[in-house]
């Protein structure tokens, strides 16, 4: 016998517990578990009687209320349990002390949940057999099972084709799931991700991609995706005899699969900036990735190419090139540094306070690190920022004459 609740009073404590038992999923837990939760007896006891006059009116109006909705009169439900007790105010009375619930169906047939829970266990036992694999899953997400009520044969044919053919590398456009369309699919990936995390072999998940925006799914499972374009241009026109388009965008893969004859790259996070950047001898420029500089990294052979980053002054700025330095370490920063900041004083902005990147970067260089704790600190001003696209093109002229060694 199990009995966990305090001490219960009304017929409606005695509904509002098992009420809640049903709603936080302890009842659908238990039962696929194999818990032995019934017989669920429940402690009980009479009004507090001292301070009422009639007492032992109140205490029979108790009693009565009780045995209404007992299972002896409702034919479900709870036994109310006496015992002889001796009562100061009332003598020796045969009062309840306890109700007890025989069944789980006694309890769910109190509250109107019979006929869901008869619903549960026969989705729980389709479920089981076509995947035992989720079991898991069930036992910590019962209340999800009633929820997907008419999804679960399309959700476990899904499961099925992953099982099947994992990291199909194809679009999801393309998967011939019997009575299963993309947008079923597109409308169920977080539940999908749960299920198939739980019923795939570790080999078939990219466990790296933990977003479900934009192709999350789509890379952690092995299908192909729309891939971000990557737009660069030529610099130097002596290049296009051997790249005869000067100004390109092409799929993630496709960038990557090149082989731009160049010696210098610089990536640079504003569009007009990468439009306008000056012709430079043996270069490239890259442009408008923001936080996707990451996926560069595909594209190898920027390894072996002399490569600058040149992003805001501010504290995303120097997260961004601590992620690109993180995959490809020999990124340098162009303009990103105190000089720059210091003689455009009159150009500088602020941050979006509540924005801002405050964690600890990895990849800094000793001189990037000071200047990006400063800014955190706000040891120059609150917030501070210098946007790349306000920071003067002759001084930009300036410093690439630097970097080439005054080969424009």
């Amino acid at each position: 016998m199990a009995t966990t609740e305090p001490r219960l009073r009304t017929p409606d404590e005695i509904r509002r517990m098992a009420v809640r038992r049903w709603e936080n999923g302890t009842l659908l837990r238990g039962f696929l578990r194999g818990e032995a939760q019934f017989p669920l007896v429940l402690p009980c006891r009479p009004p507090a009687s001292g301070a009422i006059p009639g007492a032992f009116e109140a205490v029979r109006a108790w009693i009565r209320a009780l045995r209404e909705q007992s299972k002896e009169r409702l034919g479900h439900g709870y036994v109310v349990e006496f015992e002889r007790v001796e009562h100061r105010r009332l003598a020796s009375q045969a009062l309840p002390v306890r109700v007890r619930f025989d069944t789980v169906e006694d309890l769910l047939a109190l509250i109107g949940k019979l006929d869901e829970f008869r619903r549960f266990c026969a989705l729980v036992e389709g479920i089981r057999g076509a995947q035992p694999a989720l079991c898991g899953w069930l036992e910590r997400h019962p209340g999800e099972v009633l929820q997907h009520e008419g999804d679960w044969p399309r959700l476990l044919a899904v499961v099925g084709y992953f099982q099947a053919h994992p990291r199909p590398g194809r679009y999801l456009r393309e998967l011939e799931i019997p009575g299963v369309e993309s947008k079923f699919v597109e409308a169920h990936r977080a539940l999908l991700r749960e299920l198939l995390d739980a019923a795939l072999p570790p080999e078939a998940i990219d466990a790296a991609v933990t977003t479900l925006a934009g192709s999350g799914f789509e890379q952690r499972y092995g299908l192909r995706h729309d891939l971000p374009l990557i737009r660069f241009r030529l610099l130097d026109p002596a290049l296009l005899p051997a790249w005869p388009m000067r100004d390109v965008s092409v799929p993630l893969d496709e960038f990557a699969a090149l082989d731009v004859p160049c010696r210098r790259v610089f990536v640079t996070e504003n569009k007009v900036n990468g439009l306008a950047f000056p012709l430079t001898a043996g270069s490239m420029v890259i442009f408008g990735l923001g936080y996707g500089v990451r996926s560069l990294v595909q594209a190898r052979w920027l390894a072996s190419r002399e490569l600058h980053y040149w992003g805001d002054i501010d504290t995303h700025g120097f997260a961004i090139l601590s992620q690109l330095r993180g995959e490809l370490p020999g990124v340098r920063s162009f303009c990103m540094d105190r000089r720059t900041l210091l003689l455009h004083r009159g150009l500088w902005g602020t941050e979006d306070e509540g924005a801002r990147y405050t964690a600890p970067l990895a990849h800094l260089g000793d001189e990037e690190q000071e200047l990006y704790e400063c800014l955190r600190a706000d040891g120059l001003g609150r917030a501070l920022r210098l946007e790349q696209e306000r920071v003067a093109w002759a001084y930009v002229r300036e410093r690439l004459r630097e970097v080439t060694g005054g080969c424009g």
